[in-house]
């Protein structure tokens, strides 16, 4: 009877385990993931190149520097080396600035801020991707610590069940050679448990790797597999996908800068204006002021042509990317949503059905056995297929749970519950 209470105690907490249960006393995805994108050396790359890109904003739309110039006539022949103003019978000093057709820089700023509102997409997306990693690590690292715990409550079993074997060779009923096969069962437990430590202490170390920490750092228990499900509607995951998505960001942002590529093309036709003032100085005092106006003629109207067509064909090639991403996306989502379907049908099927009924076939093996209607061999094949459904169902939460983190990653944030 305390066989089948463990027993049912088991699945209970396989099938309906609680979030809170071990809240108190393992690390939390969540703050996993805070941690990963604050210390991530590749999201602080990234980072700093957004950084960059925004700091060019406030260059492009800024003047060019300013030009002084001196000029000195009539130098005395005597002395043509010495070029002061005193061996000069007049010198002018200028100052001048070039100042863009209006509309150029401004263009140009708004580019730059494209360019900008590009990297920072990027940044997103390798956000997605560093989190993605994050939780398919500690998804790894969870399972592995479950299926320790259940191959170490089945060895529990097998103990009991050894415990009866013992008994019962000691009243004539059975040989001593099902005590010995089940140590030996027991045996190859602890061999199974000894591979999966090792997996855990990969799934361990390649946490640690994504939150930026050293190998040497320690890194507490991972809480159980999260039994909560996702909402499933397409047009719901479509319009997250389309809002959210760094790809399709970055697309729009690229079509946006191509449109102002464009329309600064357009303005290569129009002339910049150049002007200065300064001073005249003759005979060491200044006489009066001289002021310059200079614009460039843009008559190349093949060169600016050629710059027109390249920046029209930048713009189309932006509105076909943006197109092909949002189809790509369109595809990306369905496809990973009916894999989450899949997974969360062979999850319920597990939980519903399999796992209980083998639950049932292993307590009545276990009470033939012990009333001798079946040999051991029946009742190790139950206890191997008990062992069995529960390995299959803690690797289809973990197909689920992985499944959901690829949907999350193409929406571009976290699906609804």
């Amino acid at each position: 009877m305390k066989i089948i209470m463990a027993l049912a105690l088991l699945f209970f907490m396989l099938l309906t385990k609680p979030p809170g249960l071990y809240a108190m006393d393992y690390i939390a995805l969540d703050a996993l993931v805070q941690e990963a994108q604050l210390n991530n050396p590749e999201l602080q790359a990234a980072s700093a190149t957004v950084k960059a890109k925004q700091a060019r904003i406030r260059a492009e739309g800024a003047l060019d520097d300013p030009v002084v110039r001196v000029e000195m006539e009539e130098l005395d022949s005597t002395r043509p080396l010495n070029i002061a103003p005193g061996n000069a019978m007049a010198a002018r000093y200028t100052i001048s600035q070039m100042f863009p057709f209006p509309g150029k820089r401004g263009l140009k700023e708004r580019m730059a801020e494209k360019e900008a509102l590009m990297a920072k997409a990027s940044l997103k997306a390798k956000e997605l991707e560093i989190i993605a990693m994050v939780k398919e690590a500690y998804f790894d690292y969870a399972y592995n610590g479950e299926l320790t715990t259940l191959i170490g409550q089945i060895r529990g079993l097998l103990e009991n069940m050894s415990s009866i074997a013992q008994a019962r060779y000691a009243i004539g009923q059975v040989s001593l050679q099902d005590a010995i096969r089940i140590n030996v069962e027991q045996a190859m437990l602890a061999s199974e448990l000894i591979t999966l430590e090792a997996e855990k202490g990969v799934a361990m170390a390649r946490l640690k790797s994504l939150l930026g920490r050293p190998q040497t750092a320690e890194l507490g228990e991972p809480g159980p597999l999260s039994r909560e499900r996702i909402a499933k509607d397409y047009k719901e995951l479509m319009d997250a996908a389309l809002r959210l998505n760094p790809e399709i960001k970055m697309q729009e942002a690229a079509l946006d800068r191509g449109a102002l590529a464009t329309s600064l093309a357009s303005r290569n036709y129009l002339p910049d204006l150049m002007a200065g003032a300064g001073p005249v100085q003759r005979d060491g005092r200044v006489h009066g002021f001289d002021v310059m106006f200079q614009i460039n003629l843009p008559i190349w109207f093949d060169k600016y042509g050629g710059l027109s067509d390249e920046a029209g064909h930048g713009a189309a090639s932006a509105r076909s990317g943006l197109m092909a991403t949002k189809n790509i996306k369109a595809y990306e989502v369905k496809a990973a949503l009916l894999q989450v379907e899949a997974a969360d049908k062979m999850r319920s099927l597990y939980e519903t059905s399999l796992v209980p009924q083998l639950e049932l076939s292993y307590e009545s093996a276990l009470k033939n056995y012990q009333t001798g209607r079946i040999d051991l061999l029946g009742l190790l094949d139950a206890q191997r297929g008990l062992k069995r459904g529960g390995i299959e169902l803690l690797k289809a939460l973990l197909d689920y749970r992985k499944r959901v983190v690829v949907l999350e990653k193409i929406i571009g944030g976290e699906a609804s519950r």
